[in-house]
């Protein structure tokens, strides 16, 4: 059982990575306020994959650093 929980660990690591670093230039990209803030969300397991869906649903609608200077 634990090589199972380790094996599905490192797994969704190896998935969320890569999404996470994606995320991090589509956000660059984008010009959204703190950027990095979604790339360490996604980052942490499990929990991340909330992160993206919100992330890839919301990404239109996120604060924009243009948003805070004026």
């Amino acid at each position: 059982m634990r090589e199972l929980v380790m094996l599905l660990l490192i797994g969704s690591l190896f998935i969320q990575l890569p999404l996470a670093v994606v995320m991090y230039f589509d956000a660059k990209r984008l010009d959204l306020r703190n950027p990095e803030q979604y790339w360490l969300g996604v980052v942490v397991p499990t929990v991340g994959f909330i992160v993206i869906l919100y992330y890839f649903s919301e990404r239109r609608n996120l604060p924009k650093k243009s948003d805070a200077d004026s």
